[in-house]
């Protein structure tokens, strides 16, 4: 076609009857026609490669399969295992094939190519007399992932004092107070292991199924390496119809130990062997994967069933997470567990520290930190709204929090964590003006002193799942619910509304409201019974830390101006305040002047193209 328009232009330029003069639509066309042949003329010719997939030790086809031209196409084999990717005519590349439980296989080729062949080879099958590779194995050639990982709560999580506390009461010097499981459980006595090595300590668990918890100061590596690297990359499998099973449980995590080299990750394209490199394609690791130990319900009876309707679920992440728009690949705001909690690291194009591999796209490896409640995760959560006016003589507050960046509830993990929404409003002279309404913090805000963190029966609100026991008890630990008191806790998406009244003091007269909304790692009381004063981890516990005893997720000020009373109406008492009845006159009515500040900085997003 574009020959065509070239000739016919050349034709009419010359036998145009004043000569040899172009129009400028004729320029125009001739310009185009010889751009776009100099285009396909500089532009590398396109040539397919296509093939077939098939299982190496029976010659069958695989469907479903993942082929990948390596920083290119990738496609989907269909019936009898073919595929078909694009390619550079002449470009030798590498393209290659994925399965879940087998080794990836791929051919250095070029197009175009019709009788590719991929053969896959199945995995080994699991040997528990096979041992893990130590982090610091993995450390010899993947530097930058082992550095992310150590000191992290996933590095840590064999020897966190919080566990051994609530366990026997090991952790720390007041750890036997309060609830110890062995002490205290209805199912210890059946039961005197619980389930909580299958998570926190899952590498001896492994080993020896169904133990329990050994003391956090064990000096073995099962202990100290908590949840390692090989751990994570042997899953070769996850049952996600029974999400609520704790841990690596038997049965549910197929496991694939073994003395041939094998490791699984979410990049299907992988071409490198090595040592005890040959790589397998295991997509669960993105979601599913983590559902092994944030998602776990308990088993009232014992019957080591815990999807029963009898159990009442304590990690609850997976499934609300699940059952949110963020696990809908067709929704705008899909994401999964990896995109959030291990962000892109746009400065390493290579896995491997060592060995000189074909780049990959920035962005394209991951952070192993695999954050949570780390300051900027809890600061980029949550949105928070204020508005204040007074109306009919009082102030009226309004305070809005929207769960609009996480893919989760809020709070979210195991069932002592809680949000607590405080609301403030003083006069002119910083004094607190008298709250009217009846929405407080709840008494696990903690009762005391307002001054040292204890909060319950303030202006606000406290936001956690609270499980009760047999005999309704509340809270109780999560091994020993029966039923749940409570769960306000706001789903991904939702806004939770509240509103708060105050009396105002004579006008004419300046208002200060302010907001702030704090994440607390347990309830007041559960603190106060153990004695803490660190997280789990030996860091300072924030939640005993003045102004916030707790760690600040949003805070918002807003300014209110209460005018002057008619003249002929004289404030109620002596105070200067004004509450519920006092006739004010239309003069009353005062809206928001100012948004004064944050105090935060503004929120970071985990990922500029989507709100997770």
């Amino acid at each position: 076609m574009v020959n065509t328009t070239l000739e016919r232009a050349v034709n009419v330029t010359a036998h145009h009857p004043e000569g040899p003069v172009i129009s400028r639509a004729l320029q125009s066309a001739t310009a185009l026609a010889l751009a776009t042949l100099a285009t396909l003329a500089a532009s590398p010719a396109h040539a397919d490669i296509s093939g077939t997939v098939v299982d190496a030790a029976t010659g069958d086809p695989v469907v479903g399969a993942r082929v990948t031209v390596r920083g290119g196409a990738t496609t989907t084999t269909g019936a009898g295992g073919a595929f078909t990717v694009a390619a550079t005519d002449g470009v030798e590349v590498t393209v290659v094939a994925a399965h879940v439980g087998h080794y990836n296989a791929w051919d250095q080729t070029s197009g175009p190519r019709t009788d590719v062949t991929l053969a896959l080879d199945r995995l080994p099958a699991d040997d528990p007399a096979a041992a893990f590779d130590p982090p610091e194995t993995c450390a010899t050639c993947h530097a930058e992932q082992y550095a992310d990982w150590t000191g992290t709560p996933m590095a840590k999580a064999g020897r966190n004092t919080w566990v051994a506390d609530l366990y026997d009461g090991s952790g720390t010097a007041g750890g036997l107070g309060g609830f110890v499981y062995t002490r205290d459980s209805v199912l210890a006595e059946h039961n005197p292991g619980s389930e909580c090595a299958s998570c926190h300590q899952p590498l001896r668990w492994v080993a020896t199924p169904y133990s329990a918890l050994a003391p956090h100061d064990d000096p073995s590596d099962d202990v100290a390496h908590g949840v390692s690297c090989d751990l994570c990359h042997r899953i070769a499998s996850i049952d996600a119809t029974r999400p609520s099973f704790p841990g690596i449980w038997p049965g549910v995590v197929e496991l694939v130990r073994s003395e041939a080299p094998v490791e699984l990750g979410v990049l299907g394209d992988v071409a490198y062997e090595a040592g005890a490199m040959r790589p397998s394609y295991q997509p669960q690791l993105t979601a599913d994967v983590c559902a092994a130990c944030h998602q776990d319900k308990n088993d009232p009876d014992e019957d080591g069933d815990f999807e029963e309707d009898d159990g009442v679920i304590s990690e609850p992440t997976y499934l609300e997470w699940r059952d949110s728009p963020y696990a809908d690949p067709d929704a705008p705001e899909f994401a999964t567990c990896v995109d959030c909690h291990m962000p892109p690291r746009d400065d390493l194009t290579s896995a491997c520290t060592v060995q000189d591999l074909a780049p990959r796209p920035p962005g394209q490896l991951r952070s192993h930190r695999i954050e949570g409640t780390t300051a900027a995760y809890l600061e980029a959560s949550i949105a928070l709204d204020l508005e204040a006016e007074v109306v009919d003589g009082e102030l009226v507050v309004d305070a809005a929090i929207t769960n609009d960046r996480v893919g989760h509830h809020v709070p979210t993990g195991v069932t002592v964590r809680n949000m607590i929404l405080r609301i403030e409003a003083t006069g002119p002279d910083g004094a607190p003006l008298e709250p009217l309404g009846d929405q407080v913090i709840d008494d696990l805000g903690g009762v005391g002193d307002p001054e040292e963190g204890y909060w319950a029966g303030l202006p606000g609100k406290l936001y956690a799942k609270v499980p009760a026991d047999a005999d309704g008890n509340a809270p109780t630990f999560f091994t020993d619910a029966a039923s749940l008191a409570s769960d306000n806790r706001i789903p991904a998406l939702a806004t939770d509304r509240t509103s708060y009244r105050f009396a105002v003091p004579k006008g004419p007269a300046t208002v200060t409201v302010r907001a702030r909304v704090v994440y607390r790692r347990a309830f007041r009381a559960l603190v106060d019974a153990k004695g803490w004063t660190t997280d789990g981890h030996g860091q300072p516990l924030e939640d005993l830390i003045a102004p916030d005893y707790g760690h600040r997720m949003a805070a918002a000020e807003v300014e209110v101006e209460v005018d002057a009373p008619p003249d002929d109406v004289e404030p109620d008492g002596g105070c200067g305040c004004r509450g519920a009845g006092a006739d004010t006159g239309a003069g009353a009515l005062a809206t928001i002047v100012a948004v004064v500040a944050f105090a935060i900085p503004a929120r970071r997003r985990r990922r500029p193209d989507a709100r997770t």
